[in-house]
């Protein structure tokens, strides 16, 4: 296609200049010794930083990966163009996913910096990582638990006509209800998964995602005593997803809760910039050592990843958001649930 003058006018360096700041996804500038001249709005809220502050620091500082940031300088010293996955630190130290590409910039044939653009795929990465424990997790515990069920049959079997087989055989059958119940769940939950890990996060009303889970897991658990206030009009940064990590929670409310009546009280605070929801019970608690076990961030040993499939994927998904959950005690007993969520 033939420019005109005119056309090559309105395409000048102001225009480019405000096509590389208004731009979606996260771009930056570097000069030939990778120390970065500029970036982008969004690569600045992708990264963490404020403006200004990337300007003169090494590109190093926002590698997540020293073997990706060496491969990339290595093309690029090269005179070559890179692409591939890549791992970013923001400013908090959080690790950041994404494809990218990076090219020199060649004026008059000398090569004057670099110019990388970037696309947040985290949110996908999340997900693969959630998918994959979840999987070892049920194949782990199912294996186990099989391995239980078939020596109360073993035994049954050659005691059948004993008080003990008839315990025995009762034992396999609880078992084999919980088997039943732990599949389904994680089916459940990672169908969820399926459907919407390309989901983009979005502006979602906590206060009906929080009173339409509430009559669900009230019905599911009519022994239990759920206590809460209106819920204050509230918009969360969020997908379809809140709903059914919400429901976790509150079902690890119940289900780990020992008290003859147990009792659940649920209540959100409104902050500047983010929502912080409390599930609280009156169960045994949990100690400060299985604080973060409980949700899968830590393991026992190779074959033991957390406690629980529900509060591993509700960690995952309120992470996905940008938030948090954490447990803390309650007094004068059990447990409360924080979850953070952001506002947008």
């Amino acid at each position: 296609m033939d420019w005109s003058s005119d056309d090559e006018h309105r395409l000048g360096g102001n225009v480019y200049r405000e096509a590389f700041r208004s731009t979606g996804a996260p771009v930056l500038i570097a000069d030939t010794n990778f120390v970065i001249r500029d970036v982008n709005a969004s690569g600045l809220q992708f990264l963490g930083y404020d403006p200004g502050d990337l300007v003169g620091e090494s590109a190093a500082v926002i590698s997540g990966d020293d073997r990706i940031y060496e491969d990339i300088v290595d093309h690029l010293s090269r005179g070559e163009t890179w692409s591939g996955k890549f791992v970013a630190e923001t400013r908090s130290g959080e690790k950041v996913y994404g494809r990218g590409s990076a090219a020199p910039i060649v004026v008059d044939g000398t090569v004057e910096g670099t110019v990388a653009i970037f696309v947040d795929t985290t949110k996908q990465q999340q997900y693969e990582n959630a998918s994959e424990v979840l999987n070892r997790l049920l194949r782990h515990d199912l294996r186990n638990e099989l391995n239980v069920m078939y020596g109360h049959v073993q035994r049954a079997q050659s005691e059948t006509s004993s008080d003990e087989a008839a315990e025995s055989l009762e034992r396999a059958q609880e078992k084999i209800l919980q088997i039943v119940h732990k599949t389904e769940r994680a089916r459940d939950l990672r169908d969820l998964l399926e459907r919407s890990h390309d989901a983009s996060n979005r502006p979602v009303r906590l206060d009906i995602v929080l009173n339409n889970t509430l009559v669900e897991v009230m019905q599911e658990f009519p022994e239990a005593e759920f206590n809460f206030e209106v819920f204050p009009e509230v918009v969360v940064r969020a997908d379809d997803l809140l709903s059914a990590a919400v429901e976790a929670v509150l079902e690890n409310a119940v289900a780990h809760n020992d008290a003859d009546d147990p009792v659940v009280e649920v209540s959100v605070e409104v902050r500047d910039d983010r929502v912080v929801l409390a599930v609280a019970d009156n169960g045994p608690g949990v100690p400060e050592s299985q604080r973060d076990l409980i949700f899968g961030r830590e393991e026992y040993d190779q074959l033991h990843h957390g406690t629980g499939i529900s509060l591993f994927f509700a960690d995952s998904v309120f992470d996905s958001y940008g938030g948090d959950i954490w447990v803390e005690d309650n007094d004068p007993r059990g447990a409360v649930f924080k979850i953070r969520l952001t506002r947008p």
